[in-house]
């Protein structure tokens, strides 16, 4: 009797797990990459309005999201940078970076990144840290981290990530779903998620699969684009 009790407590348990978590199933999360910098406004935008939902609408329960902050900058031949928005660009392109590596979890440094892109962009590189304490980091480290050479080394390591995508990137935002750019279609970003998705889907999936896509007939999109002053040379 015990001996069954034991194997009937090992069905049951299994039904739960792979009933309520899909993940235990191998359902593997959507990889979304965005390739951004600090003060493009497209950036910022793209962040607040196309990113920030997903913590809202349950789509960042599936997805594994990454900001990438180096966009269009530049690597000169002796290791330094030059950013398409000046040198406030580079400062705040690192101040990110540190954020993202000092706290992975993409429910910590988010908030922050998100913080940082609504503030005024004429004021943003003084103004940064009003967005730690809201965003329950710490200041020590990331001035830390920022001011020494672990940050330049960092985003360095960033910049090596961007000039090896395939193929490169045309402007910021650049988004890759599951490795693949979305070229023009950045804007629909929710809408491929839902579509790559094999798992139990957020209800938001149920109208976003039905929408076609909004930029597929436009030639140009609202985008900082790479210019011959802003391409990287090493």
């Amino acid at each position: 009797m015990a001996r069954f009790l034991q194997i009937w407590s090992t069905w049951v348990l299994l039904f739960l797990v792979f009933t309520y978590f899909p993940a235990a199933q191998g359902v593997e999360k959507v990889k979304v990459e965005v390739y951004t910098e600090s003060l493009c406004p497209d950036c910022a935008d793209y962040i607040i309005n196309y990113l920030n939902p997903f913590f809202n609408n349950g789509l960042i329960d599936i997805v594994e999201l990454r900001i990438i902050p180096y966009g269009n900058a530049r690597i000169h031949l002796d290791g330094s940078l030059t950013c398409q928005h000046g040198e406030d660009e580079c400062y705040l392109n690192i101040i990110q970076t540190c954020a993202i590596r000092l706290w992975p979890k993409v429910t910590d440094w988010f908030p922050f990144i998100y913080c940082l892109e609504k503030l005024p962009r004429a004021i943003a590189a003084q103004d940064w840290k009003s967005c730690v304490e809201p965003s329950h980091l710490d200041l020590a480290p990331l001035v830390e981290c920022s001011a020494s050479p672990l940050g330049e080394k960092l985003e360095l390591e960033f910049a090596a990530e961007t000039n090896r995508l395939q193929p490169p990137h045309k402007y910021v935002p650049w988004v890759l779903v599951n490795g693949e750019p979305l070229f023009e279609n950045y804007e629909d970003v929710a809408r491929y998620v839902c579509n790559d998705y094999h798992g139990d889907k957020p209800a938001v999936c149920s109208r976003l699969l039905f929408l076609e896509s909004s930029r597929s007939m436009q030639s140009s999109v609202d985008a900082c684009y790479k210019t011959e002053s802003s391409l990287n040379f090493a």
